[in-house]
């Protein structure tokens, strides 16, 4: 195996490269790689001619590109040609056209079973950079095969991301994927990456995403978040120099970088690759040392492996911001063999037999048919610009040191907050068990009162069965309509028994009620404390009616018992003469309403926004605790997802109780 790199000025000047090197010309299994800066369709289709005119046998792949990588050098807009001979392996090349995005996974499907053989040890794959998705594609792929390298990525148009090419054969087409499959039971394949961008910044959560388009983060567009912490200046750019600052997702034990690709109308971003919803991403920036130092540290566990070639597929990123530097990110791979590669709009790489879309990354595709290739390799790691690279690590250190200080200050103070909700909605318990217990004492006092009569006529008729058989003049007839007048009696105090029962039920569990049904057996309850204050209630529901609500059993009741007694106490401390208190129930739309509305003059203007509050009452402190109505409004908004609200009428206050119905 051995590998021949071109930077081509001309045909004639590559067909005289081609003579010079006869190993290209005399090999049986030749495959080409082509990377191109220049996106001249033409010039492309002259030379794939040229190549399979004097090269019959040679399998031609390539992408065009945002730089070019030949030996130890970074160009751009130029074209670099690779020519790689095979002794003992067998190459295969395929191509899947008319691809878009939504089509990603089917091409991966479909170019990975053309591609692969019996012994197949890597895939090198090149595919448009702007009109597949780079991850569903290898999903795809992933799909058909296990356990063989992948590599490649996808194909560059040097950041005008207006349209890119892939080559196969004498094809130079967009929306297209091709690939080379490598086959050989004494193939090495050694695959490695450098990463080294630095997480900074705080956290932010993604709100909203569908793939690679985001919508949303932390509450505001993507581009809105670009701007609040990179600045307008770097959000104007988007989508080019957003490929710098990539948003950094952690993907198990690894970051992977998501680069910008594209900039909507409405905010919303394209990144080369998916962002699920409720991922947790931060800014990433490039620091040159780490981004070298990294890639020094690669190189070396490259060379201590068999390799005869060397592929270089890297992010355009880490070529734009290493600037001159970018040819001493790959230096020292030219130590070790030939190197050839490009710069691309995202990397096809290989973690643990999954294949990962990467960014800003360079990968490193290495192979040998031979054993002990590689020898005592003296590499360079000198690192320039040093004292800018430190005050950048030393920013970069600050501001994440910060982030994570504020962010455990922010989950602290998040713990606190829970802790005082917690308290609090203890606190509110207590006071809603309370003002229960209030209510409960109220109308255990008219419970009371109701029975006296029942009581009554239940003790004179058993008196008087009593004194009329001790003088003999009890018979049949008086017995039977005393026991059914005592048994209509007890079956009166059984109702409102099971009423009460009802009232302090404490499962607090939803359940079908009937509205008319449950009313009734409330006004049970208030019947006699509305008669001992000679208050007339004016019922205009339709207990023929059998409206469904799901409601927590006894908190309805407990609402309008509440409300009754404030319109109960106004229009006694209001000195009412004709007391009355109206109850009805309407309905508009999805919503139920019952209103209870009284005489008592009605609600003074600058009490009445404040009825709701906690603790507010109008009563002296003897008589009011200014929960009742408070406590009424939190089940109702809370527990029924409804809503409470008074207004003054021309008789007195009006109370509404909306309650949403049961959806079917």
């Amino acid at each position: 195996m051995k590998t021949y790199n071109l930077n081509f000025i001309n045909i004639f000047q590559m067909e005289s490269f081609i003579e010079q090197n006869e190993g290209i010309s005399k090999c049986n299994e030749l495959l080409v790689q082509i990377f191109s800066g220049i996106l001249d369709q033409v010039l492309l289709l002259d030379i794939t001619n040229k190549i399979l005119e004097v090269l019959p046998n040679a399998k031609i792949i390539g992408s065009t590109t945002d730089g070019e990588i030949i030996e130890d050098e970074v160009h751009t807009n130029s074209i670099v040609i690779s020519f790689t001979t095979f002794k003992k392996s067998k190459t295969k090349i395929s191509i899947i056209k008319d691809v878009n995005k939504k089509q990603s996974n089917q091409a991966g499907i479909s170019i990975a079973n053309n591609l692969v053989q019996d012994d197949t040890k890597v895939m090198i794959l090149f595919g448009d950079g702007l009109n597949i998705n780079g991850e569903e594609f290898l999903n795809g792929v992933q799909n058909s095969v296990k356990d063989i390298v992948i590599s490649g990525g996808l194909a560059g148009d040097n950041a005008t991301f207006s349209e890119t090419f892939v080559i196969c054969q004498n094809e130079i087409i967009s929306h297209a994927v091709v690939g080379v499959s490598i086959s050989s039971k004494e193939l090495k394949v050694n695959h490695g990456y450098s990463f080294a961008w630095q997480n900074i910044g705080r956290k932010f959560k993604v709100n909203k995403s569908e793939k690679g388009r985001v919508y949303e983060v932390d509450g505001m567009t993507p581009v809105e978040l670009y701007a609040k912490y990179l600045g307008q200046e770097v959000a104007d750019l988007l989508p080019g120099i957003g490929i710098e600052f990539p948003l950094i997702i952690q993907d198990g034990n690894i970051d992977i970088a998501r680069a910008v690709l594209e900039k909507s109308d409405d905010g919303s971003l394209v990144f080369a690759g998916s962002i699920e919803e409720d991922s947790i991403v931060r800014f990433g920036v490039g620091n040159s040392n780490e981004l070298l130092t990294d890639a020094y540290n690669l190189a070396v566990e490259v060379g201590n492996k068999d390799s005869q070639n060397i592929f270089i597929y890297s992010c355009m990123a880490r070529r734009r911001f290493l600037g001159s530097q970018a040819s001493e990110d790959i230096k020292n791979f030219t130590k070790i063999s030939n190197v050839s590669g490009f710069f691309t709009y995202g990397e096809f790489f290989t973690i643990n037999n999954e294949y990962k879309l990467l960014n800003e990354t360079l990968t490193v595709l290495s192979m040998s048919e031979e054993s002990n290739t590689t020898n005592n390799i003296n590499f360079i790691d000198e690192v320039n610009n040093v004292s800018q690279v430190t005050t950048l690590q030393a920013l970069s250190h600050l501001v994440n040191v910060s982030s994570n200080e504020l962010e455990m200050l922010n989950g602290n103070l998040e713990d606190r907050i829970t802790t005082e909700i917690e308290k609090n909605i203890e606190n509110e318990k207590k006071i809603f068990d309370s003002m229960k217990m209030s209510s409960l004492g109220d109308m255990i006092a008219n419970i009371a009162h109701q029975w006296r009569q029942p009581l009554s006529v239940i003790t004179t008729c058993a008196s008087s069965m009593q004194i009329q058989q001790e003088l003999g003049i009890l018979d049949e007839e008086i017995i039977i309509k005393n026991t059914k007048s005592m048994i209509y009696q007890a079956e009166y105090l059984s109702d409102t028994i099971n009423t009460f029962r009802d009232f302090i039920k404490e499962d607090y569990v939803l359940d079908n009620i009937i509205l008319e049904k449950d009313i009734k057996k409330t006004l049970k309850l208030l019947d006699v404390v509305l008669k001992d204050n000679m208050i007339e209630l004016v019922d205009e529901i339709d207990y023929e009616k059998s409206t469904i609500l799901r409601l927590i059993s006894g908190e309805l009741s407990q609402v309008i018992i509440n409300i009754f007694n404030n319109a109960k106490d106004a229009l006694i401390e209001n000195k009412i003469m004709d007391k009355w208190i109206k109850l009805s129930v309407n309905f508009t739309g999805d919503n139920c309403i019952i209103t209870i509305e009284d005489n008592a003059g009605g609600i003074p203007a600058d009490v009445l926004p404040k009825i709701f509050e906690p603790y507010f009452t109008t009563k002296h402190q003897t008589t009011g605790t200014g929960i009742g109505l408070y406590m009424s409004y939190d089940i109702v908004t809370k527990h029924f997802a409804g809503n409470l609200y008074a207004r003054n009428t021309q008789n007195g206050a009006k109370f509404y109780i909306e309650i949403p119905k049961p959806k079917e």
